[in-house]
């Protein structure tokens, strides 16, 4: 089978240095870690037979698959997923430093005085223990992470490029050739844990240019190739999506300025129609109902919102009035010009002056190396005001992730630190519900609490949700069973065949 990629992996594209884009759909085929992501989001069990916390949820047992190989023979034991773990950890690029940030020992390693995390323990071949910082019954939620991968001995220190350049892993497949930036090809890995896959051979043609890839779909030359937003005015024959776990938003500067109150951001939010938006997105996507996107388990459905469930220019009328929202009022509206960024900025700007008779300002931040410190820049600066423009996904499939750093009250964003709580926004019952939910081990309960943290901050629109992305790519589905799109949109080669 061949596919295009829309994006181009880096030199490195081992589990270590890995935790998206093409290098992620690499590893989830190179390698098999202790929990694997199902199309809900959902993790299940792949070389974890179990994983239990004590009560506090400070101290994890993991207990793994006996008698499997990486494609070298070497086993894959406890050992192995300690190797990976530390190798992470000691990588400054890679999605350790917010996935391991956590485990006791993690920033001697990080730092580099240590070479091993001291809450990472191999008791046993099958049997992993680890040891937190502070209590997280959340845990387990990051572990089908690239980082979180097991490595053989061959792998060496990070800084081996041998192995980050062609890694030997336990996946269903083998890396055969990497042509850096052009192509790569993966072959059947006859030792898989879990069975042979029926592709006997997998080519990825490497690419910057989505339309690239959707031209030499067209032609014949490949069989799948994704879409992203700017590139169809129309959807193709053979288009597949899923949901993705990511919310388009506005974040409503609440410091100062015209969105200091309640009331005006309701307006706002009451003012815009969200099917503009996707459409915006090309229609690749649908109306936010909440700030946690759908895509992640427990969060479906609208009442979340009210104003973003159903547009309503007289009550947003209403509510501008109360909050001093003239006709006439100068909202600046800061976005990067990248994307479908300045599409979105248009609508935002034409629904506020038609609903509401406000002049909106644009304020993009050009294309350059610098254009996401810049726009952060710009966004925390103490005459900054109004709304920005601004889209966010988890790290891993958990509500935590998605609430947490953009509205933790411990989290505002200033020119002196690196947060993501750009609208400055504050409540100590919110941060309390975070942190009862991470000590909780029921996981129903956590979902929950959850949720009454993500309604406390909606009904004070401290962010308000604009669209929920999703997923595309066309394939050639006559051609083939089973190939589908997975959680994170790449397609699922491993279980796939030719009908």
């Amino acid at each position: 089978m061949a596919l295009a990629s829309p994006t181009t992996p880096g030199e490195e594209i081992d589990p270590s240095h890995t935790f998206s884009g093409t290098e992620r759909f690499l590893v989830k085929q190179l390698f098999t870690g202790l929990t694997e992501l199902g199309p809900d989001g959902r993790a299940r069990n792949r070389l974890a037979t179990r994983i239990v916390p004590d009560p506090t949820c400070r101290q994890w047992k993991i207990e793994i698959r006996n008698g499997t190989t990486f494609s070298d023979g070497t086993p894959v034991d406890a050992r192995a997923f300690a190797r990976g773990w530390n190798r992470s950890a000691a990588v400054e690029t890679g999605g350790a430093s917010y996935l391991m940030n956590d485990i006791e020992g993690f920033s001697k390693v990080a730092g580099g005085s240590a070479e091993e995390m001291s809450g990472v323990r191999a008791v046993s071949g099958t049997l992993l223990t680890v040891s937190l910082t502070s209590p997280n019954c959340d845990f387990a939620a990051r572990l089908s992470e690239p980082a979180f991968m097991p490595v053989p001995e061959t792998a060496g220190d990070p800084g081996n490029e041998s192995f980050n350049t062609r890694p030997v892993g336990n996946g269903p497949f083998t890396l055969e050739e990497h042509r850096e930036g052009s192509r790569i090809a993966l072959a059947r890995n006859s030792t898989w844990a879990f069975g042979k896959t029926k592709f006997d051979r997998v080519e990825i043609r490497l690419g910057h240019d989505p339309a690239v890839g959707r031209a030499a779909y067209a032609a014949g030359d490949v069989d799948w190739t994704a879409l992203t937003p700017g590139g169809q005015s129309t959807a193709p024959q053979g288009m597949v999506t899923r949901p993705s776990p990511f919310t388009r938003m506005l974040v409503p500067i609440t410091a100062r300025g015209p969105m200091k109150s309640r009331e005006a951001r309701q307006a706002v939010s009451y003012a815009i129609g969200r099917s503009k938006i996707v459409q915006a997105l090309d229609g690749l996507g649908a109306p936010a109902q909440g700030i946690v996107p759908p895509a992640v388990p427990g969060f479906v459905g609208g009442g979340r919102c009210p104003s973003c469930d159903a547009q309503d220019a007289e009550k947003a009328k209403q509510l501008a009035a109360q909050a001093g929202l003239k006709p006439g009022t100068e909202i600046n509206l800061y976005f990067r010009e990248m994307s479908s960024y300045p599409e979105m900025a248009e609508v935002v700007r034409n629904e506020l002056q038609t609903a509401l008779g406000l002049r909106v300002a644009l304020k993009p931040t050009s294309i350059g190396a610098d254009q996401f410190d810049d726009f952060r820049k710009a966004v925390v600066s103490d005459d900054a005001s109004g709304l920005v423009l601004f889209a966010w996904g988890p790290d891993y499939v958990s509500p935590y992730p998605m609430l947490w750093p953009i509205l933790g009250g411990d989290l505002v964003a200033t020119s002196d630190n690196s947060y993501f709580n750009l609208s400055g926004w504050k409540s100590a019952r919110f941060d309390e519900l975070m942190s009862t939910a991470l000590r909780n081990p029921q996981a129903g309960t956590r979902t929950s609490l959850f949720k009454e943290a993500e309604k406390l901050a909606l009904d004070d629109l401290a962010v308000i949700p604009l669209a929920n992305d999703a997923h595309a790519a066309i394939t050639k589905k006559s051609e083939y069973t089973g190939l589908e799109l997975d959680y994170d949109g790449h397609p699922t080669v491993a279980t796939a065949a030719l009908k």
